[in-house]
């Protein structure tokens, strides 16, 4: 019977509500009052106006996936969250299945480009620091953080960075100007370096005998006879291009995200 029970929440976990991706608080957990969700809401609304990216809170108690980053990522995709057409927006995830407070911080779209790696480190250091002060705290220094962030648009070290038809980070190839115009600069010289070289260590010669090594030229006789031949052939096959080894891949979600999470 627990079993049944168990499967019957997980599926209501995971069914979109009657206000689609328009509801950003989800309380599963009930970690919040009702006025602590009205002010973060708020919140929610401002950053969503001021970064055209989306921002979901999400506390749950059954988390039926292997890890809290999988439990955010279908979460985040099974409602159809996102803004735009690579459905840009960050969610924050406190996952108390096993007791404890995993938070996770899940990224899509142009929020992957925005919240690297470092910044997700320092966005999760100003949630922990407000695990003392409750769960509406956590999230508040999250919103806070967050939208300080994506203030300061794209790091530097996601400048050169696109977000490809999987949803994925990727980087665009730079061409090496500095590194053509050095060589430019630099080769013909040293070409020009070695030819003037080879002209100074080069003598006038005043008669053709200085060419004639008098001691190197001996005339000889040599005779080769040609008695029988052998021809061997050797079947060589083709290759039909049938063979090899195969490779598959695993399967994924549509889109890719990215994020970072720890326990607190």
């Amino acid at each position: 019977m627990k079993k049944y029970v168990f499967a019957f929440l997980c599926m209501f976990l995971f069914i979109p509500s009657v206000f689609g991706a328009e509801e950003k608080i989800y309380d599963d957990a009930d970690l919040l009052t009702f006025t602590q969700e009205s002010e973060l809401n708020q919140k929610i609304e401002e950053y969503i106006e001021n970064y055209d990216m989306d921002m979901i809170l999400v506390t749950t108690l059954i988390n039926p996936y292997s890890s809290p980053r999988e439990f955010a990522a279908k979460f985040y995709d099974s409602h159809d969250f996102g803004r735009n057409e690579n459905r840009d927006g960050i969610l924050m995830l406190i996952d108390r299945s096993e007791g404890y407070n995993d938070v996770y911080l899940l990224t899509t779209g142009e929020a992957i480009r925005i919240y690297s790696d470092s910044r997700i480190e320092s966005i999760l250091d100003d949630i922990q620091e407000q695990v003392s002060n409750g769960y509406s705290s956590m999230f508040e220094a999250f919103i806070d953080s967050s939208s300080y962030y994506a203030s300061l648009g794209v790091p530097d070290e996601n400048k050169n960075s696109y977000i490809d038809k999987d949803g994925n980070i990727a980087y665009k190839r730079q061409f090496p100007f500095l590194l053509i115009t050095i060589l430019s600069l630099l080769v013909p010289s040293i070409i020009v370096g070695i030819l003037v070289a080879k002209n100074k260590m080069v003598r006038k010669a005043t008669s053709a005998s200085v060419y004639l090594d008098r001691g190197s030229i001996q005339l000889g006789r040599k005779e080769d006879v040609f008695l029988h031949t052998h021809t061997t052939s050797i079947h060589i096959p083709r290759n039909t291009g049938s063979g090899g080894s195969g490779f598959s891949g695993g399967s994924h979600s549509i889109g890719g995200h990215g994020g970072g999470g720890r326990r607190m």
